[in-house]
Order: C-alpha cells, then structure tokens, then sequence
C-alpha cells in the first residue's frame, strides 16, 4: 500500500494537485456537505430540475468550456432527499471493462442516483449494478445522515465519520488521508478536526480549501455548502466568500426546470473576467480548430520536406550534387511543430502552469521551433534556396511563435 500511496504521489498531475476538494460533516446532528469546484471554465451554470414520474427534482451545478470535445457536465448536485454528489478529477488508472455488467456513463449515473436515491445506501446498490467506465476520475456522495460514499474506477466503500474530506485523490490507495500531499486538503482536514458549530466551520473549511493562483487569480470556480436536512444550496462564486446566494431548492423546484448562467447572479469578479479575456484552446472553439488548421499545415510542410529531403539523399548516393540543409531545416522546425501543437490541445493545465510543468521535453519545444526556423531564416538569406519549402515553414511556425509569447511559454 505505501508502493501504490508513494508512486501515485509522483505521477499526479500538478493540476489535479490543485483542484478540486468536498467534504462532509455532522455534529450535534446537524450535517452539512460542501465542495469547492476548481476549473477553468467561463461557463458555469445552476440548474433546476423538477421530479419526474415520482422521482425527486434536483440543484445542479455545471460548467465547460469552448473546447468542441467537450460538453455541459453537471459536476455538483443536492436532490430533493437530501442526497449530494461531486465528481472528481483523479490521476489515470488502467480501466478494465466489467463484462457482466451494463456500460452507463457517469452522467447518465448521477442523473438516476439524483432522481431515484435518497441515501448513499440506494446509490451504493444501483451503482454496483453498472460499469461507469471510469479511469480518471471518483464520485463522492454523502446524505443527510452524514454517511458517505467514494465510488473509484476499480472499488466502491461508505463510511460514517463525524468528517470526512476528499481531493482529486485516490482515497482507497491511501491508508492515512494526512499523508495526501495536497496542502489545501491538509488545510480543510484541520479545520474541520476543529471545535465550533458545523456551519461556521464548514465555510471556513471552505474558505480554507479555496485556490487563487498567483498568475492571473485562477482557481476555484465556484464553491458550494448544503444542508441537506433544509434543503438549503449556498453558492460562492470565484472563491469571494463577500457575497453568497442561498437557494430553498423547495421553492426552487416549484418554479419550473430553468438554467441560470452562475456569473450574471453575482457582482463583478475581475479575475473572472480576466479569465474570460485569456484566449485558449479550451475557452474558444475558433482558436481550437485555427490550430488543428496549424497543426495540419505543419504535417504537410513537413511530410513535403521530408520527401524533398530523401529525395536529395537519394540524389547525392548518385554523386550529384544538391543542398541538404533547407528540407533538413524545414522538417526539423515542422516537426517540432506539430509536436507543440499536439501538447496545447491535449493539455489544458500548460496554459496557466507552463509547459515545463507537463516535461521538461514538452518546455523544449518552442526554443526548438524558434532555433530552427531562425536557423531556417539565416540560411535562405545567404544562399535564397527553396524558397517554396523555406517560405511556407516559416508562414506556419510564426503564428505557433507568436501565440507562445502571448500564453508565456519560452521562459519558466
């Protein structure tokens, strides 16, 4: 167990070290459950969904972002039983599908478990009944009687303690959750060990757990409190506890389903906003597809300098005589290329932590595209050869240049 607890501490991710937290905790009967979600999306929604055919209606807390993969997803939800889910980002474990069991996927999950279950008892039961497929990610769902439930990609287990706090970590690989290396976790967990009524200490926990990067305040989206035994759904949005809303999800519910864009229901946040004004991939969909345009164009300058290349290697077996260095170049810059822009649409955390906190390869790769192309440059102004291969490399690689600089990636 301490094998699989130190390997996994190196492997994850420093986004997932990052993000998001939840918790439950009762005391003097009182049970409370409070989540805060940290991403980077500009999309958060609320929304309200009535009980259908007998079932129960629900508070859902959803975000996404202009990536084209990518959907609404409902990531927080309390029904009207008191019952709570969040889902949580995990590092990869292999997935091993469940033949004998049907493949539902976790939003279709949570959207039964929110309509058909009041504990975490009836959810337990239906969700080991299905195969989430699941490998980078964990649901924690806690009840009004203060039990809870992680349900990870390969175990399922409930516990009833008077607290319990979870982060983007595996908990079943973990045999003392104060050895998670997560310092805002850490911080939670001591506030919640604290004395005091549960409602003040769960917002400090919340306050406690909450992320503000230093690079442009990035952090946590929204955090939220509820009470299940009131039906009571708190929301601070952009980790400013200065002002909150307080939902009755009861009369809520009795005004019909409806989506509520999160932002319009606060004051300004100015790191919100600067968040919204940052170009990526994964905000813009423009901006997506103008690179995988790039990405293209960088494979077809290359494959063309490829074959020019072989072509003259071919040509100089048979002694005559012919220049190497430009396809040598243009390959080499394309290539490098190709390989930058892959990472920026995969890689979602290089935006806001640098490409040197993906691999230090990955840091590599716009020295590399810049290296080369001027290399590439110095070479066509001395002797002004293949100008059709030479002129195109360097029309891809100065945009893919220019975007590095705006998002910060050639220096730590």
């Amino acid at each position: 167990m301490r094998t699989i607890f130190l390997l996994t501490a190196l492997c994850v991710p420093r986004m997932l070290a990052n993000a998001c937290t939840a918790f439950v905790i009762s005391r003097d009967g009182h049970t409370l459950i409070g989540n805060n979600e940290d991403a980077w999306s500009i999309n958060a929604q609320v929304r309200f969904e009535q009980g259908r055919d007998g079932g129960y209606g629900s508070v859902l807390f959803g975000h996404f972002n202009g990536h084209p993969f990518r959907e609404m997803v409902d990531q927080v939800g309390m029904n009207e039983a008191g019952l709570v889910f969040d889902g949580l980002g995990i590092a990869g474990r292999p997935y091993q599908r469940k033949m004998e069991l049907p493949l539902v996927g976790v939003p279709e999950a949570m959207s039964h478990v929110m309509h058909s279950c009041a504990t975490v008892h009836e959810a337990a039961a239906y969700l080991r009944t299905v195969d989430l497929g699941m490998s980078r990610s964990m649901l924690f769902l806690a009840d009004r009687n203060g039990d809870y439930l992680i349900v990870e990609p390969d175990t399922l287990f409930m516990g009833h303690d008077p607290w319990y706090a979870v982060g983007n970590w595996p908990m079943s690989t973990c045999g003392d959750p104060a050895r998670i290396p997560i310092p805002r976790l850490q911080s939670g967990r001591a506030i919640l060990a604290g004395a005091g009524e549960a409602d003040r200490i769960a917002q400090d926990a919340l306050e406690g757990m909450i992320a503000c990067r230093k690079r442009m305040g990035e952090g946590t989206l929204f955090s939220t409190l509820f009470d299940p035994a009131t039906g009571l759904a708190h929301l601070w949005f952009y980790h400013d506890f200065a002002e909150g809303i307080t939902f009755n999800l009861k009369d809520e519910l009795s005004r019909g389903d409806r989506t509520l864009d999160m932002a319009s229901l606060f004051g300004p946040r100015p790191e919100f906003d600067a968040l919204k004004r940052y170009a990526t991939p994964f905000h813009q969909r423009w901006l997506f597809w103008a690179l995988c345009g790039l990405g293209f164009f960088a494979v077809l300058v290359g494959a063309m300098a490829g074959a020019v290349l072989l072509a003259r290697v071919i040509a100089r077996m048979r002694r005559r005589s012919t220049s190497l260095l430009s396809p040598l170049l243009c390959g080499i810059s394309m290539l490098g290329s190709a390989a930058l822009i892959a990472v920026l649409l995969t890689s979602e955390s290089v935006f806001y932590f640098g490409l040197h906190d993906l691999h230090w390869a990955a840091a590599a790769l716009p020295i590399v595209l810049i290296g080369f192309s001027t290399w590439l440059i110095i070479r066509y102004r001395r002797d002004r050869k293949d100008p059709w291969l030479v002129a195109p490399a360097l029309a891809q690689a100065l945009p893919v240049v220019l975007l590095c600089v705006y998002w910060r990636m050639l220096w730590p």
